[in-house]
């Protein structure tokens, strides 16, 4: 029995120092990509939708290469939209939103996160890296439009991306967030707590210790909830009241703090689903946030 016992503590000791120290940072660091369907077909260029596109690709400031697409306005040119895509998806997941952008006169580009799609790096940093990156994306477009107003638009980790990036860089006319977090460690928490049914605040605290050993970010530093307070643009927060990835409180807490934003909380909606729920409601909102806050012939 003591050796069944000692077989077992060792057993025990080998998966809390596998999962501490390897598959828990490397499940929050390196998050594994899905192909974006649409209508069961892997989509690998916009032009499948008809829509009129150029590849694009810049040098991140620590000389990372990230790629986009650039979907061009299909009317007079009002804006431009910089979509920013969730964890484990890439730049293809927003295309079906780039073409009513574009339909209603907004430039689209759609980008691949660092260790995203296309684009290089070595770690999903949730924010604490992509902010600087979106931001130099914002540099990019100015110099091919400079008279013309940029609004940011991220779902799930794109729209916390979104709101760091606005909160360091105020060239950003608009956002909109949809089934964002507002602060990394809870968000950690709350999932670890809904997938695995527990979350030992012990053991994700010694996880999160060695994501900041293996990649070098700062945990406590991806913070949506500290940069909003910087944020001097209209918000538009939109959140499923079902989500169950990212609780609804995460966007309600981000509301509160935001000194300019609305909130469109979403009956029936789980995770970034809202657009299936509401329907032509869903584009409506969206074009008329933009029309009001992004739009060059509004601002001149």
């Amino acid at each position: 029995m003591a050796i069944l016992i000692l077989i077992l503590a060792l057993v025990i000791l080998l998966a809390y120092f596998l999962l501490v120290n390897f598959v828990g940072p490397s499940m929050i660091l390196k998050p594994r990509q899905k192909n974006f369907l649409i209508d069961g077909k892997i989509i690998s260029s916009p032009s499948e939708l008809g829509l009129d596109y150029e590849n694009v690709e810049i040098k991140s400031f620590d000389g990372v290469t990230l790629k986009g697409w650039l979907v061009k306005a299909g009317s007079n040119l009002v804006g431009n939209v910089i979509y920013i895509h969730g964890t484990y998806t890439n730049k293809a997941f927003g295309l079906k939103r780039a073409k009513f952008l574009s339909e209603a006169g907004y430039n689209v580009l759609l980008i691949d996160l660092r260790y995203h799609g296309e684009s290089g790096g070595s770690f999903c940093t949730y924010g604490y890296l992509e902010k600087f990156d979106v931001s130099e994306w914002i540099s990019f477009l100015l110099k091919r439009f400079p008279d013309v107003p940029i609004a940011l638009f991220g779902i799930s980790l794109g729209g916390a991306v979104a709101i760091q990036t606005a909160g360091v860089d105020n060239r950003v006319c608009a956002i909109i967030a949809e089934g964002s977090f507002a602060n990394f460690y809870d968000l950690i928490f709350d999932y670890h707590k809904v997938k695995f049914k527990f979350s030992p605040k012990f053991l994700i605290n010694k996880v999160l210790e060695n994501v900041e050993k293996t990649s070098g970010i700062k945990v406590n530093e991806i913070s949506p909830i500290e940069y909003v307070k910087k944020v001097s643009c209209p918000v538009l927060y939109i959140h499923g009241k079902n989500d169950e990835t990212v609780k609804p409180w995460h966007s309600i807490v981000l509301h509160r703090y935001t000194s300019n934003s609305e909130i469109l909380l979403v009956e029936g909606a789980g995770h970034v689903n809202s657009w299936e729920v509401l329907g032509d409601g869903y584009r409506e909102k969206i074009i008329e946030f933009l029309w009001k806050n992004c739009n060059k012939n509004k601002i001149q």
